[in-house]
């Protein structure tokens, strides 16, 4: 059975001299060499880090003088290790007297994740030169959680500014096949962007591009699979965007009846859509029906919200499930009060009336006994 990082190499578009090392570090370790096991997977992680500084772009307020040299340093195979190191412990540079920043870090990164990497930096000595410290293969193990939860936010751009590029290149269709799954990179929210910080990204991908009043396809696609894929501290942020915003909401629930019980909607939350959203959502039926389902309209409500979506809709085409689910809610009753008894129904000029409801009585005599009606 493969072990756990095995899977997570597999599945990261590694070059080959991080996969060689990797594979070193994998045989060491099943072979219980720990210090060469865990020495192996430090020199994996670093020559990741120096490529994606060689192919990275300078940081904007960084001299091009100090990144030209460094970009040499990293091509000397003597140099290159402790230069990398260097490169994830520099800060940015304040200016006192104005307070501005006049140097940006190599690595957007905060002081925890520094020093980090300096206690593995420490490690690797041990394993190096053969210093007194113990090495274990839960130290082996625990560098490998380390690389699994920290390597996304090891950019140059900042982990967060770096999953929102990678998923605007996902979604640019001269880059990426518009067949290829998402999840990947959805999957990458959890560690590459820090709590404090969530908010803040999922506001730049939904708020950015298309008119706030519309989610489009390709965003109702990253809401869907993070509920699906991420933990609820990851989307606890994004349910709270998407209620704020009426059209937003009412988009994606008209497209994902599935998820309205993600939405923790309390009791004043839920009788406010139907009672204003739901009339003017698309699939008014499916989507009432899933309230429904879930149980969360009260009992005592459901007659009064019937006659809402009555009033909303033209035609009655539910599924079979649906269909179940409206009958089992007294929906005919009201149709039948709302609509057959309704004086319009037999009035003067009633057939001004029945004719912009036919679509709906038709599909209702479709689909109810006639004993029923």
């Amino acid at each position: 059975m493969k072990l756990r990082i095995e899977n997570w190499i597999e599945n990261n578009n590694f070059s080959e001299d991080v996969n060689v090392l990797f594979t070193d570090a994998v045989t060491c370790y099943k072979a219980r060499a720990n210090r060469a096991s865990l020495l192996f997977s430090y020199l994996a992680f670093l020559t990741i880090l120096k490529e994606r500084i060689i192919e990275g772009t300078k940081p904007n307020l960084f001299p091009q003088g100090e990144w030209d040299k460094l970009i040499s340093k990293l091509q000397n195979e003597d140099l290159w290790e402790a230069n990398v190191f260097d490169a994830t412990q520099q800060q940015e540079k304040i200016d006192q007297a104005t307070k501005q920043r006049i140097k940006d870090p190599i690595f957007s990164l905060n002081d925890n994740l520094r020093l980090q990497i300096k206690y593995w930096k420490d490690r690797r000595n041990d394993c190096a030169h053969y210093k007194d410290n113990i090495i274990d293969t839960f130290h082996i193990e625990n560098f490998w959680a380390f690389m699994e939860s920290n390597m996304s936010k090891i950019t140059i751009e900042g982990g967060m500014q770096s999953l929102i590029n990678k998923i605007y290149k996902h979604f640019d269709p001269t880059i990426t096949p518009p067949d290829k799954d998402i999840t990947p990179l959805i999957q990458e929210v959890e560690y590459s962007v820090e709590r404090s910080k969530l908010k803040h990204f999922w506001e730049t991908l939904l708020n950015n591009g298309e008119w706030d009043f519309d989610l489009s396809k390709r965003k109702q696609e990253l809401i869907s699979k993070s509920l699906e894929v991420n933990k609820d501290f990851v989307n606890d942020s994004l349910i709270a965007i998407v209620k704020a915003n009426k059209f937003y909401l009412k988009d994606f629930l008209s497209n994902h009846t599935d998820k309205v019980l993600r939405f923790n909607f309390n009791e004043e939350e839920v009788r406010k859509f139907w009672k204003t959203q739901l009339p003017s959502c698309n699939n008014i039926l499916g989507l009432y029906t899933s309230f429904l389902r879930n149980g969360l309209i009260p009992q005592n409500e459901i007659a009064e919200a019937n006659r809402t979506i009555i009033s909303a809709i033209r035609e009655y085409s539910p599924t079979i499930n649906e269909h179940q689910i409206l009958l089992g809610n007294g929906f005919l009753n009201t149709f039948k009060e709302e609509v057959l008894n309704n004086s319009s129904f037999v009035g003067y000029k009633s057939y001004l009336w029945v004719n912009d409801r036919a679509d709906i009585i038709s599909g209702v005599i479709k689909n109810y006994p006639l004993t029923m009606i």
